[in-house]
């Protein structure tokens, strides 16, 4: 492998520049962003009971619900 490299140095050369190239070019390209989207399945459960307040349905319901569906 040495011996190709020593008998062919113009074709190593280029070769390390074609992959510096294409190297900066792929960065320069990469999208970046700082918040990415994601994914994430969710849940949501809304509790109603007319007539009710609303810490009443909080601790009285809501607080069931969420022992029920641990997050």
């Amino acid at each position: 492998m040495s011996g190709f490299a020593i008998r062919n140095p113009y074709f190593i050369v280029v070769v390390c520049l074609i992959i510096a190239v294409v190297g900066v070019t792929s960065v320069v390209r990469m999208p970046v962003d700082m918040f990415p989207a994601m994914n994430i399945p969710v849940v949501v459960v809304a509790t109603f009971y007319s007539g009710m307040p609303p810490e009443q349905i909080e601790n009285d319901i809501t607080s069931r619900f969420e022992r029920f569906f641990p997050g």
